[in-house]
């Protein structure tokens, strides 16, 4: 059943549907995602209707005009609405003429039905595409480039379609979609929540650390689970160094595994909420993310904005990582990862070094406000009047 869970107030400014992730049950990019921007639109005067799958539990970002919880069937990777989806919506939508729908894509595989319906029914439709693509070569591109294929066709109802890179907008008209509907809007995080700063968990649970390396985010076999685990129990880092793990996926049950039997490698389980992630970022030295297929890692940059130096596959976005990244190499990744970990315990000056440099480069780059701004002209130039009449000036 279609859920209100807040009620609606007079709305003072541009009236926005978005279709996105809430948190509870999961915690990933596409929640930090939608939790960032959405709460920044809130903040910024747009009246937010927030919608999202049943099953990724009920913390939304701010306090939305409305909540919408909509029923879904969850099969691993694909969210399926239930029956009854596309009427409901499209009396909602009817009923609140929102000014702008932004699908942060995907909510459920009905997306592309949507951007039609509210095109038709008279918003501005705006979709972010956040699906990754894999080393060139692998069998993981060439099944991300069918999905880019799958879903380019479903894109029809979107006036526009934002990306976060020159290549990931190549590669979306490579199969299809118009090149004056996409738009490249690099993510973001905000600067303020994640910045420099004592890590809490660090003083409180590992005061005795010499090297804390940490991972944050699903633990699914793409992100490189396996080979970190292997590297971190090969690479003779000796007794004080930790391995904390955040999160959640197929390979819980390895994690756990690995963390019974070695004291150093604790898991901590799905961190849900701003707090705990800038918490864990500040308690460690180095994130690894050796991931055979990124968009580009939220994650990534939150710790990047922390002083954190990331250490990551090109596939992972060492580019967008600048000088604060460490390269792993995607074709060898546990040995990558071994002699990068030994190395970085030898010459611990060179995190300090990355670290102040990941900072300088999100600040430059990845600025929340920056991207607000950004969005909110895209709405501007389909016809939307911006909420305070210009961007950049939060109300």
């Amino acid at each position: 059943m279609l859920a209100v869970t807040a009620e609606a107030r007079h709305a003072t400014g541009l009236r926005l549907a978005w279709l996105g992730h809430a948190s509870g049950n999961r915690a990933d990019g596409l929640s930090s995602y939608s939790e960032q921007v959405a709460g920044g639109l809130q903040r910024r005067g747009a009246e937010v209707s927030f919608h999202h799958a049943s099953s990724d539990g009920a913390v939304v970002p701010g306090q939305p005009r409305e909540v919408i919880s909509w029923p879904t069937w969850d099969f691993k990777t694909v969210v399926v609405s239930r029956p009854g989806f596309r009427p409901r919506m499209t009396s909602w939508l009817a009923s609140r003429h929102p000014q702008v729908l932004h699908c942060s894509l995907s909510m459920t595989l009905d997306d592309g039905w949507v951007g039609k319906r509210a095109r038709s029914l008279g918003s501005v439709t705006v979709v972010t595409f956040h699906l990754p693509f894999g080393r060139p070569g692998t069998a993981r591109a060439s099944v991300m480039r069918e999905l880019h294929r799958f879903w380019a066709g479903r894109l029809s109802g979107y006036q526009r379609v934002i990306v976060f890179s020159q290549d990931h907008l190549e590669r979306l008209r490579r199969v299809g979609v118009p090149l004056e509907r996409l738009r490249v809007v690099p993510n973001a995080v905000d600067l303020g929540l994640f910045s420099p700063g004592e890590g809490l968990l660090r003083r409180k649970r590992l005061p005795e650390a010499n090297l804390v390396v940490g991972y944050l985010g699903r633990l699914d076999p793409e992100k490189g689970i396996r080979p970190l685990l292997e590297a971190f129990g090969r690479a003779g880092l000796g007794p004080d160094a930790r391995l904390l793990l955040a999160g959640d996926g197929v390979l819980r049950p390895l994690v756990e595994r690995a963390a019974a039997h070695d004291h150093r490698i604790v898991h901590l389980g799905r961190l849900v909420g701003v707090e705990a992630r800038v918490d864990f970022w500040r308690s460690i030295d180095l994130f690894c993310l050796p991931s055979s297929a990124e968009g580009l890692s939220i994650a990534m940059l939150e710790a990047m904005a922390t002083g954190r130096a990331v250490a990551v596959t090109k596939a992972g976005g060492l580019e967008e990582a600048g000088g604060g990244g460490l390269e792993l190499e995607g074709g060898r990744l546990a040995d990558s990862l071994t002699e990068l970990l030994r190395e970085v315990a030898d010459h611990q000056e060179l995190l300090v070094e990355k670290g102040s440099r990941a900072r300088s480069e999100a600040v430059r780059h990845h600025g929340m406000e920056t991207m607000l701004d950004r969005l909110l002209e895209i709405y501007s130039e389909l016809g939307v009047p911006l909420p305070s009449g210009r961007p950049g000036r939060p109300r």
